[in-house]
């Protein structure tokens, strides 16, 4: 059975244990996440959670949603600050899911157009709800929006930089030395309490704001308001690696990392650009991918965008994908 519900009437239990059992539960579709996303920029969204409950009776799939207002629906989250976005799904019952809600959730939505972007390569989604549009007549198109770089992770971080290519790796041992040498101090910390966080928050949202125009035009005081509000969150679950480069008591660089069961994702990062020569941006992320071995991470995932550092490190392309359905 298919019901609409309002964002605040969805039950947090269903919510967190669906996420729980996904193989890669989303920190963008957590909870911690898409709430305070839906007080910072949800102003205007009309937002309805599509909640399919089989015969049994067991909460099986949501899907967040938000009217645009342009009109139709896109996922609940937008693509400008959730890089992974989809329905969740019990695994294996997505065929199900998709087929009732072509069938009864769409219509109870007054149809589309559907916009669901940020589908990462692999998702059952991308497999099985085209299919079904093909299969019901409903138009359906499937464009690749991006990519999302990666690295698999090996057992120590020297087996980590025999990976890279030559040039790659010497460069990374280059820019490490030289950081070492030339900022005074130099130290990598993560915050781990709320006291913490009250000190780091403010540290990295100055870095964020240093390191580029069209940052500092991105990190208004409504954006850093909303990653106040996640940092606290995915501190408070123990999923929050907000890290920095640091010496004699100035941060250097800093970024933003969510910790989820497969992976350690970069969401976002900054840097002081007066010491861009010491490329502490770079030496921060090479120091996280080596913390992420020693916790026994399989993956680092650089999220969204192609930018140049990815691929020095070592990241292979995921692609992104867009489903639209065009009523």
């Amino acid at each position: 059975m298919i019901g609409l519900l309002r964002l605040d009437e969805v039950p947090v239990e269903a919510w967190d244990a669906l996420l729980a059992r996904l193989p890669f539960p989303s920190p963008f579709l957590s909870r911690r996440f898409l709430l305070p996303w839906h007080r910072a920029f949800g102003g205007g969204c009309d937002a309805r959670v599509v909640q399919w409950r089989p015969s049994d009776g067991a909460v099986e799939g949501l899907l967040f949603l938000c009217r645009q207002h342009a009109g139709g629906w896109a996922f609940l989250g937008s693509e400008q600050v959730a890089d992974y976005l989809d329905a969740i799904v019990v695994p294996g019952r997505e065929e199900p899911f998709w087929r009732a809600f072509l069938a009864d959730g769409l219509p109870a939505l007054g149809g589309g157009p559907l916009k669901l972007p940020g589908l990462v390569e692999g998702a059952p989604t991308l497999d099985v709800l085209p299919r079904i549009c093909s299969e019901t007549g409903h138009p359906c198109t499937v464009e690749e929006m991006d990519r999302a770089p990666y690295v698999s992770l090996p057992g120590s971080f020297d087996e980590y930089l025999e990976r890279l290519g030559k040039k790659e790796r010497h460069e990374l041992r280059r820019k490490m030395r030289r950081a070492a040498e030339t900022l005074p101090g130099v130290s990598f910390r993560e915050t781990r309490t709320a006291d913490d966080l009250s000190r780091d928050l403010p540290s990295f949202l100055s870095l964020h704001r240093k390191s580029l125009p069209e940052k500092e035009k991105f990190m208004d005081d409504r954006m850093a308001e909303f990653f106040r509000e996640v940092a606290e969150g995915f501190l408070a679950e123990g999923k929050l690696r907000l890290s920095f480069l640091s010496g004699d008591g100035e941060d250097f660089a800093s970024v933003f990392q969510f910790r989820a069961d497969r992976s350690l994702l970069l969401y976002n990062s900054g840097y002081d650009p007066a010491r861009r020569a010491a490329n502490p941006g770079l030496v921060l992320i090479a120091r996280c991918i080596e913390r992420a071995i020693a916790e026994g991470a399989p993956e680092y995932d650089f999220l969204r965008g192609t930018e140049r550092y990815k691929y020095d490190l070592g990241g292979v392309d995921r692609v992104v994908y867009r489903v639209t359905l065009s009523r």
